[in-house]
């Protein structure tokens, strides 16, 4: 007979996101692990673009993939390591998103943790690569990239709420990889998708800085995408009893049922 390999706690489903285990650890670890996780995605995202720039030049499309397969393989790495203890957001259009949904009572600390993580992550990337830490001015915000942020990030959501309703939490973490490789690529945005980060590449510099003004813009692009994302995931996830993760009794007895087989 084997055992199941995690013990869930008893606590509603929404209540996770992929990974995360146990709501009940002390909120400031949990947040410190947010931080932590942001800072080295931003590091990932930042470093990756002043890296192609000092070696590659003006190739924009080398640089859209290289930036594209860092910061998925770190958010996909990320995810699996450390999501156990926060659930992984690194991202506070998630963390606002279970908000919504009344599945979390740590908003604001994770929140306020995502930010100052990824301020961190861009001095340190900026620091490696020995540029100023000063804010781009960059193009100005256009529709066509508010209308990008909003599908990029529309897309983000509704992939991590569906696989958190629909127990894809094993798999969660690469679909997230996966999309943010394809939206990196296909959208002229080059998908910030995440207020954390965006943030941070107003201090950047490289391919992935952005002037204030256009990161403003963005935010808002964004919001409206989780608000989409709640809408479709709300009507396609309306019933969702079937979904929802086991308790610890029922996932022992489907562990014990496996193991008389």
């Amino acid at each position: 007979m084997w055992r199941a390999r995690i013990q869930m706690p008893d606590i509603a489903p929404e209540a996770f996101c992929f990974f995360e285990v146990d709501g009940s650890l002390p909120l400031l670890r949990r947040s410190f692990v947010e931080a932590v996780g942001t800072c080295l995605l931003t590091v990932a995202m930042v470093g990756s673009g002043l890296a192609v720039q000092q070696k590659l030049g003006a190739e924009p499309l080398a640089a859209s993939v290289i930036i594209a397969v860092s910061i998925a393989g770190s958010l996909v790495g990320l995810i699996v390591a450390m999501g156990k203890v926060s659930g992984g957001h690194y991202n506070p259009l998630i963390t606002i998103g279970q908000w919504l949904r009344g599945a979390t009572g740590c908003t604001i600390s994770y929140v306020l943790a995502q930010l100052a993580g990824g301020v961190c992550g861009s001095i340190f990337a900026t620091m490696m690569f020995r540029e100023a830490i000063r804010p781009t001015i960059g193009e100005s915000p256009t529709a066509a990239l508010l209308v990008s942020e909003f599908v990029a990030s529309a897309g983000l959501l509704i992939i991590v709420i569906s696989c958190a309703r629909s127990s894809k939490w094993d798999t969660g973490p690469f679909a997230v990889g996966a999309w943010l490789t394809a939206a990196i690529l296909a959208t002229p945005s080059a998908s910030y998708a995440n207020p954390a980060v965006t943030i941070a590449a107003t201090l950047a510099a490289g391919p992935v800085a952005v002037s204030l003004a256009k990161a403003a813009a963005f935010g808002v692009a964004q919001l409206l995408g989780l608000v989409a994302a709640l809408v479709v995931t709300r009507i396609a996830f309306e019933d969702t009893k079937q979904f929802h993760r086991p308790r610890d009794g029922a996932a022992e007895e489907r562990a014990s049922d496996h193991g008389h087989r």
